[in-house]
């Protein structure tokens, strides 16, 4: 007797199991499919909605020490904005890519979380490292003399409730 009800039970469990994977796994496929169309409409909006960031730049410092190195500059950089947006903003990380005289020179990031407020200036500051082997030696010269043309293309990452969305930027090309 003991043993029919044992396997009565586990018959019920193995049919709960079962009715379980029948309904459980078609419906998590449908979750993960809102998912996707939710972000999609969320990238939409932010698109849509979100006006993108000013953002300028001034080179503050050149630091070059030949006793330490021949081949390595660093630039000290200062960025300031506008947000525009009627909304406060995060940027999650930025990245940038350093051009001098229109030659790659650096690519550099930042993965500080910068809180950006409503419809209001902002300021931050990075240092791009160069190398000689990397941009050439006559740019290498340009900057030491002050010479170059600096252009700053980035991309930030906004975060929201429903994730990261990367929006590129070009920043001004300039003399220093």
């Amino acid at each position: 007797m003991f043993n029919i009800l044992l396997k009565v039970n586990s018959l019920k469990k193995t049919l709960l199991f079962l009715l379980l994977l029948i309904f459980i796994a078609p419906s998590q496929a449908q979750f993960k499919n809102l998912s996707k169309k939710l972000k999609s409409k969320a990238t939409e909006s932010v698109k849509k909605n979100v006006k993108p960031l000013t953002i300028n730049y001034k080179i503050k410092k050149i630091h070059y020490n030949p006793l330490k190195s021949l081949t390595k500059i660093s630039l000290d950089i200062e960025f300031n904005g506008y947000n525009p947006n009627k909304i406060g903003v995060s940027l999650d990380r930025i990245e940038f890519d350093l051009f001098i005289d229109d030659k790659h020179g650096s690519k550099f990031y930042n993965e500080k979380k910068i809180k950006i407020p409503k419809e209001d200036n902002f300021t931050f500051e990075e240092v791009a490292e160069l190398r000689v082997n990397t941009m050439g030696k006559a740019i290498f010269d340009q900057i030491i003399k002050k010479k170059a043309k600096y252009r700053i293309d980035g991309t930030y990452f906004l975060d929201t409730q429903f994730g990261n969305f990367p929006i590129k930027a070009k920043l001004v090309e300039k003399e220093i």
